[in-house]
């Protein structure tokens, strides 16, 4: 019997058969006694009608015909037998008997109190008729005294007990009829009642069931202010509160996972088993994987790291190389409640920081290089002066040409890094002014002709019929072009053809300078604007290049929010295409 119901129901139905059968055991003994009460009485009264009527008037020769003449009809019309006995318990008169031998004998108890001076009401007797069939009778024996106060004799009056027996059981009968009334209506009402606190119970299970399955949203309605309507408004605000709540997790969850998922450094968080809960896309691009079976175990293998070497409540750093990218690995265990429950490990990629090392270090270098060379000059030559050469006075001059070169070219590569480091600083201002782009052009043209004349290029330049305004520092503009240019015939031969041309496009003019000459290899195209950085050092630096022209260029070009492209094949040549956004443009 699971279902609390037929629980109450049951109980309801118990109470009252107890309560019946209490009740009706309690009826069916009071009516018993009342019964043998009334019929107690009523036979003594009888018994003393055979004392005054017989015993007291006539000799005891003539007790049988009196006692024949008296009536024993009860009130309950239930027939009553009367007899006397002597002192002896022998029968001497009945009324129930024609002569003295068939006088029945009687032996009960009350009788016996009788002869001994007390009357006595006897119930449960049994006796045998003619027919062999037993009856139950109920007696009265009744001492009749004489003057000295002895017992002289009993009058016994008998009366068949079947009618307390009928009345008793009618009474039984609507007893049982009554608890079967009383069960089937307490069954009914019980149920209707046990329905009244199951069936609230009952949608509040059902809606906790759909609670638990995630189906936030429920309400139940509130039908009464008892203990029931209590529980459905605390279910309700319950449900409220919950749904509230596991909203502020889950909007705490997307936000975590939001962070976690848009970080640059990778996160894998790995439970105490080794098996990966979170990992994020930083991390897929960082180890350079697509779907594959990662674990804690997977990980340690590819950092060459055992467990055994994690020590609890420490971080571990190391780095690694994957793919020529520098990754830093902290593998970090976690613990809830001092227990080691898991390992978090946080990639971060310092392959930038790595690459400014190297360019740091590549940079000191070749600026000690630069530097190196003009100075060895210098002290060669101020040496030479020193040892005597400043006597011979043309020799002299020629040595101090040298020297001025040399501290020329030092002077050069000084203001080359001046210039880069307010770039980098962002304190190298412009003086913007507006220009025509192709006038700027033709003044490079003209500064750069008899260069290419030495060399027996030429440069060709058709100038458009039209004026191509943009908003530039002319000064910083030139420079641009010219090093280009400059750039373009020293890296071609004798006879090249340095071709220049601008094309329009929608919100940008295109200047191209295109050469014949050695070309690039593809590798050089995407470092060709690194700091001292040379496709062929030898041949740069015999023709005077310190490697920081095309850096100062595309620094230029990125303040005045433009850009460089680079098109080259080896052995073919080069196109440089500088890109100017329009005057218009830029001031919308």
């Amino acid at each position: 019997m699971k279902s609390i119901r037929w629980k109450l129901v049951f109980l309801y139905l118990s109470l009252v058969f107890i309560v019946m059968i209490l009740t009706g055991t309690v009826l069916v003994i009071s009516t018993e006694n009342r019964e043998k009460s009334k019929a107690s009485e009523e036979l003594r009264q009888y018994a003393i009608y055979i004392e005054e009527q017989v015993v007291d008037q006539y000799d005891s020769r003539y007790f049988q015909d009196s006692l024949a003449n008296l009536s024993f009809i009860s009130s309950s019309q239930r027939t009553i037998s009367g007899h006397i006995l002597d002192s002896d318990g022998n029968t001497i008169a009945s009324s129930t008997a024609a002569n003295s031998e068939e006088f029945p004998r009687f032996t009960n108890s009350g009788i016996i109190s009788a002869l001994s001076g007390q009357e006595a009401f006897t119930d449960n007797i049994r006796i045998t008729d003619s027919n062999g069939q037993t009856a139950k009778v109920m007696g009265y024996s009744y001492p009749c005294k004489g003057e000295d106060g002895r017992v002289e004799y009993v009058a016994y009056v008998q009366m068949a007990a079947d009618a307390i027996d009928t009345t008793i059981a009618q009474t039984t009968r609507s007893i049982v009829v009554a608890s079967v009334l009383a069960l089937i209506f307490t069954a009914i009402i019980g149920f209707i009642f046990a329905n009244t606190i199951t069936s609230p119970i009952a949608v509040l299970t059902k809606k906790a069931d759909m609670m638990a399955k995630g189906r936030l949203e429920q309400r139940a309605v509130v039908k009464s202010n008892d203990e029931i309507g209590q529980l459905t408004k605390s279910f309700n605000t319950m449900a409220r509160e919950l749904k509230k709540s596991l909203g502020e997790v889950v909007d705490q969850r997307n936000k975590l996972e939001i962070v976690l998922h848009n970080m640059t450094d990778g996160i894998l968080a790995f439970d105490e088993r080794g098996n990966l809960i979170h990992i994020n896309k930083s991390s897929y691009e960082m180890l350079d994987i697509d779907d594959v079976n990662i674990s804690l175990k997977w990980l340690l293998n590819k950092l060459n790291v055992s467990v055994s070497d994690i020590q609890p409540n420490s971080i571990m750093d190391l780095t690694i190389n994957e793919n020529d990218k520098y990754i830093s690995v902290a593998l970090i265990p976690y613990a809830i409640k001092s227990k080691t429950n898991g390992m978090i490990a946080v990639l971060h990629d310092i392959t930038k920081q790595s690459q400014l090392n190297n360019m740091r270090q590549e940079f000191v270098a070749n600026v000690s290089h630069e530097i190196g060379t003009p100075l060895t000059t210098i002290k060669g030559y101020a040496e030479l002066l020193l040892d005597g050469a400043i006597d011979d006075k043309s020799v002299a001059m020629d040595f101090l040409r040298e020297i001025n070169v040399a501290a020329d070219r030092m002077k050069l590569l000084r203001d080359d890094l001046l210039d880069l480091s307010r770039f980098d600083t962002k304190v190298n201002k412009l003086n913007r002014t507006e220009a025509d782009l192709v006038e700027i052009v033709k003044g490079c043209c003209r500064q750069n002709v008899i260069v290419a004349e030495n060399k027996n290029q030429s440069i060709l330049f058709t100038p458009p019929d039209k004026e191509m305004p943009i908003y530039a520092d002319v000064g910083r503009v030139n420079q641009v072009i010219t090093n280009i240019m400059s750039n373009a015939m020293k890296y071609s031969d004798e006879g090249a053809v340095i071709k220049i041309n601008i094309n329009e496009k929608k919100n940008s003019y295109h200047l191209e300078i295109e050469d014949n000459g050695i070309g690039m290899p593809k590798e050089a195209l995407n470092r060709i604007f690194e700091r001292f950085y040379r496709v062929d050092k030898a041949r740069s630096r015999a023709m005077g290049g310190n490697g920081l022209g095309l850096a100062i260029a595309k620094e230029i070009m990125d303040a005045h929010g433009g850009r460089i492209e680079v098109y080259s094949e080896q052995g073919v040549g080069t196109t440089m295409v500088l890109i100017f956004p329009k005057s218009r443009a830029i001031h919308e």
